[in-house]
């Protein structure tokens, strides 16, 4: 897996974006949410890497494509590559039952509101569609990474499920930009409820790829 500096920089801006965008005031995210809303990311900028000229494309649409199929298992190995890097070993036999708590954001909601300010990270750190898809998978996994209170196999499973979705479903178009803010809050995990918190560490960053 060969992912560079910038990529790397713009996992810790995929997460923070996902937590700004999905938590309330106390920035607490429900897993599912996130696991979803990051990998649709993933799976939509992949998407728009193939570069379809297409007229009259209704968001939302069903936009099946060879690209795909080639290119969105790249993203399902990168996340698989980073759980392993975690020490999460993904148990093939539980894969197909592990189906558990849906999202309740549709997609092309989901995409809406994460999808203008991913525009803005790609552009900070110069990187393609492609690229960017490619640190969003990372994020997808430490997102999966940091949640106990779900098997790894049914984040896994949900991320991927959503990559599909993403890559080829043809996507809403961007909106008027909103800057992101930069923070130094610190994820931590709430054990009891299922969900990501956060606190202040002016410090260092609040994840870890590995």
């Amino acid at each position: 897996m060969n992912i560079s500096i910038e990529q790397n920089k713009a996992v810790n801006d995929i997460v923070e974006l996902i937590a700004l965008k999905l938590g309330n005031e106390k920035r607490e995210l429900n897993i599912v949410d996130a696991i979803s809303t990051c990998a649709r990311l993933a799976g939509s900028l992949l998407f728009r890497s193939f570069e379809f000229q297409i007229k009259d494309a209704k968001p939302g649409s069903v936009m099946l494509s060879e690209n795909a199929n080639i290119k969105g298992p790249e993203l399902i190995n990168i996340t698989h590559i980073v759980l392993q890097n975690f020490g999460i070993t993904i148990d093939n036999q539980k894969m197909s039952g592990s189906s558990g708590e849906e999202t309740k954001i549709n997609f092309l909601d989901a995409i809406d509101l994460v999808q203008n300010q991913a525009l803005e990270i790609m552009n900070k750190y110069n990187l393609s569609y492609e690229q960017l898809a490619h640190s969003t998978a990372i994020a997808t996994a430490f997102i999966i990474q940091q949640s106990p209170n779900i098997p790894a196999e049914t984040g896994f499973g949900k991320a991927i499920y959503h990559y599909i979705e993403g890559s080829k479903t043809y996507p809403p178009d961007f909106i008027k930009s909103t800057i992101i803010s930069e923070t130094k809050n610190h994820i931590k995990l709430d054990y009891q409820t299922n969900e990501i918190k956060s606190k202040e560490n002016s410090g260092k960053s609040w994840w870890k790829i590995w």
